[in-house]
């Protein structure tokens, strides 16, 4: 089947990298077919309910139907058939950053005669309650699909980390959060934040059905995390330790997430620079062979990643001068 994504525009390169490394998992073969601006399509194997329902990065969801220029939109439209299915037209114009100005184009006027189209071919329209939703979105070329789904980011605006019984400045956003733990692509398996702060990243993992365990190194904060995870009726699967020292053996964990502290240096761990290596040294060692790690962290840290193969590297700005650099790492399968 061939499916299109809407990313979202708050991190475009994260949605896709989201998108691609889940589908590894939920997909025996797939690949991309087109990208357009913040639309991806792909063909794959029939995906189930809920691949879609982690998806945090993806606006809208689509089964593909065709791929055309503006121009040859309607005439496209003449060669699609829904049987006796209520339809709803709607069309979404797509801003595209540093490219040629697109022609004017009016969203309802275009739905009416998108829809006009199929009436006069004997499809039933119906606005308020149809069968099937025909989405266009307009980019460089014209998408046409079926929605499939619509992301609920409703979600993580209520568990956004003041709203939660525990709280501290810095603490990555819930959406952020869901987005990297999807980029590991783990479906099924165990996975390790070891140094989960408030919980943000467990949270997430455990509300998309993944075992976790999380690691934290102050007991206040510790404490904290476990409130949050009881608040969402989540496992206390939750460690005080040492992420330079992890109390593992070899080879435990399918995936690892996790945000470093965003500071020079840190008094209860010593220099940052023997953090990072001692951290990462460890990640590696109870990371299983041939999986994926997300690191957050404030500093470059290609210095530090021997034994990993670097499958991407994106740069957030969070504000004035710090950038978040995101890195997906592969531990090697030697």
């Amino acid at each position: 089947m061939r499916y299109g994504f809407f990313i979202s525009g708050e991190f475009s390169e994260l949605g896709f990298l989201e998108v691609e490394n889940l589908l590894a998992s939920y997909s025996e073969n797939f690949r991309v077919l087109y990208e357009d601006g913040r639309i991806l399509i792909v063909e794959s194997n029939a995906l189930e309910n809920e691949f879609f329902s982690r998806l945090a990065m993806t606006r809208e969801s689509f089964v593909h139907l065709k791929t055309v220029e503006l121009n040859d939109l309607e005439a496209a439209f003449k060669e699609l058939d829904f049987g006796d299915k209520r339809i709803c037209v709607r069309v979404k114009r797509i801003k595209r950053e540093s490219k040629p100005k697109s022609p004017e184009i009016r969203s309802p006027e275009l739905e009416w005669k998108l829809g006009a189209s199929l009436w006069r071919r004997g499809a039933k329209i119906d606005l308020k309650s149809p069968d099937v939703i025909v989405k266009v979105y307009i980019s460089g070329k014209c998408h046409i699909g079926i929605l499939n789904h619509v992301t609920d980011t409703k979600q993580f605006w209520e568990r956004r980390p003041d709203r939660k019984p525990f709280f501290r400045p810095g603490a990555l956003l819930p959406r952020l959060a869901r987005a990297l733990v999807n980029s590991t692509g783990i479906k099924d398996g165990l996975l390790l934040d070891p140094m989960c702060g408030t919980g943000t990243i467990l949270i997430e993992a455990g509300l998309m059905g993944i075992n976790f365990c999380g690691i934290e190194a102050f007991p206040k904060v510790a404490y904290g995390c476990a409130a949050n995870l009881r608040h969402y009726s989540l496992a206390l699967n939750l460690l005080l330790g040492d992420v330079r020292r992890l109390s593992f053996v070899d080879s435990s964990f399918d995936a690892v997430v996790t945000d470093y502290p965003y500071l020079r240096s840190s008094r209860s761990f010593g220099e940052l620079e023997e953090l990072y290596e001692k951290s990462i040294f460890e990640i590696g060692r109870v990371l299983k062979p041939g999986k994926k790690a997300v690191l957050v962290s404030n500093r470059d840290l290609e210095d530090f990643l021997d034994g990993f193969g670097l499958e991407a590297k994106l740069i957030q700005r969070v504000h004035k001068n710090l950038y978040r650099r995101i890195y997906l790492i592969k531990k090697s399968n030697g």
